[in-house]
């Protein structure tokens, strides 16, 4: 799902054409086999996420905001490894139209979700006609028969728009804009963006050049620094993808996303009996300390670490004594702060759309008075929709909390295959999906 940039016009097939394509549309329809009027087809379902971003009243005490990159850009393969040897990868099946002449200002990963490996991103260095080139030996994480998906990690024109979409401060350098921060775990320390208010464009603190292709390298996660006054609104969008992520985890400071995972606690994502777990120890000190910012309330969990003993393990709320600390909801959206004294290495954190225990609190939407009403895209792949909708053909947006029950949103017809809608005002957090039906006679 793309905010910003719209396909390229399509030609307007012939009448024939059009009526021969509602012919074939609705007969699919009718082969599945239900009544003409519970007939339904859906799309895949997308998120779409509104955050408040607080401002400040005082711009030397400025507000931050973390954010998560849990919402992808769309997967450019999914296949089967067949061969691996050092950092070279072919398959089974590999979209040679799709992958050999990738677009040149982005940075691709590799994600690999079964055996041993499960969980682990490579960037891709190359493309080939019927392999991929990683940037590193990929041996010990991928063997052949294990599956893989392939994304471009977003960058920071697709999460706040080339010019500025969500109106975070503008300023003339970094010390008097908004700022985003991506932290660099490499060189531990923080990597900061603004937007010019001359230039017009995002920048990179102290180099100036065009930003606006800066890579968010995913998993990592951002956050937010407000200098200016006001409350603004934030939206996320993009694929779901509840799989699990072998998070590369380096001594010192780590800030990462998390999976999508409907029942998120420290239990369910971080698995005590799995391998890669969360490193414990007999006190705080000698422990992975893990700390969750809240980007809804802007207040942080934790810090947490796995208390390990002879005779008790479990998961332990630094200065709170509270056995209770593995099964509290959080949310899911959170942004992971981890710090390891230790050596690096990876920690495995896992996700799920399954239905959670407890059901999900729905977020106070508290639009604000003053808000821009922000627009959202869904499209239509998949559904092999004519350009003009025969009359007894439905469309309609909805949407759902927790992907098990859904309530329709609204009507829309597809234009140039995508269907383009009004968020709701406030903050939300929605799962999005386009149905059609056929209308009763």
């Amino acid at each position: 799902m793309d905010f910003h940039r719209l396909p390229a016009p399509v030609p307007r097939p012939s009448f024939r054409r059009v009526a021969r394509r509602c012919l074939v549309f609705i007969t699919s329809l009718l082969m599945t086999g239900a009544s003409l009027a519970q007939e339904a087809v859906f799309t895949t379902p997308r998120g779409i996420y509104t955050v408040k971003v607080a401002g400040t009243s005082e711009p030397s005490i400025p507000a931050r905001t973390y954010l998560g990159i849990q919402l992808l850009p769309e997967t450019r393969f999914r296949g089967v490894a067949m061969h691996v040897a050092g950092d070279r990868l072919s398959f089974h099946s590999f979209p040679s139209g799709n992958l050999e002449n990738p677009s040149a200002d982005r940075k691709y990963y590799l994600h690999v979700l079964s055996g041993a490996g499960r969980g682990y991103i490579a960037n891709i260095r190359e493309f080939l006609p019927s392999a991929i080139v990683c940037t590193e030996d990929v041996t010990p994480w991928i063997r052949p028969g294990d599956l893989v998906t392939m994304r471009s990690h977003p960058q920071l024109s697709d999460l706040l728009g080339t010019g500025n979409r969500f109106g975070l401060g503008a300023g003339i350098d970094a010390g008097t804009a908004d700022n985003v921060v991506i932290w660099d775990p490499e060189l531990q320390k923080e990597r900061v963006y603004f937007f010019h208010s001359i230039r017009n464009r995002w920048e990179e603190k102290d180099i100036e050049a065009n930003a606006s292709n800066a890579v968010f390298n995913f998993p990592y996660g951002f956050y937010i620094v407000r200098r200016s006054p006001g409350t603004i609104r934030i939206a996320l969008a993009g694929e779901m993808s509840p799989d699990a992520i072998l998070l590369p985890v380096r001594s010192g400071a780590n800030v990462f996303s998390l999976p999508l995972n409907l029942s998120a606690s420290l239990d369910r994502l971080f698995p005590s009996n799995g391998p890669y777990p969360v490193i414990g120890g007999p006190n705080a000190k000698s422990s992975d300390l893990l700390i969750f910012e809240e980007p809804t309330t802007g207040i942080h969990r934790g810090p947490f670490y796995r208390l390990s003993q002879p005779d008790f393990s479990g998961w332990r709320e630094v200065g709170v004594d509270d056995s209770t600390a593995s099964i509290q909801p959080l949310d899911f959206l959170s942004t992971l702060i981890l710090r390891r004294e230790g050596d690096s290495g990876h920690v495995l954190v896992e996700g799920s759309v399954a239905p959670p225990a407890v059901p999900i609190p729905v977020l106070p939407a508290e639009p604000e008075p003053d808000e821009i009403p922000l627009t959202a895209e869904l499209p239509t792949v998949g559904l092999n929709i004519p350009p003009g909708l025969p009359g007894d053909i439905n469309m309609a947006i909805e949407t759902s909390t927790d992907l098990s029950s859904w309530t329709t949103f609204g009507s829309a017809p597809p234009v140039d295959g995508v269907v383009k809608f009004t968020l709701p005002a406030g903050q939300t957090r929605f799962f999005y999906r386009l149905k059609l039906t056929l209308s009763a006679y």
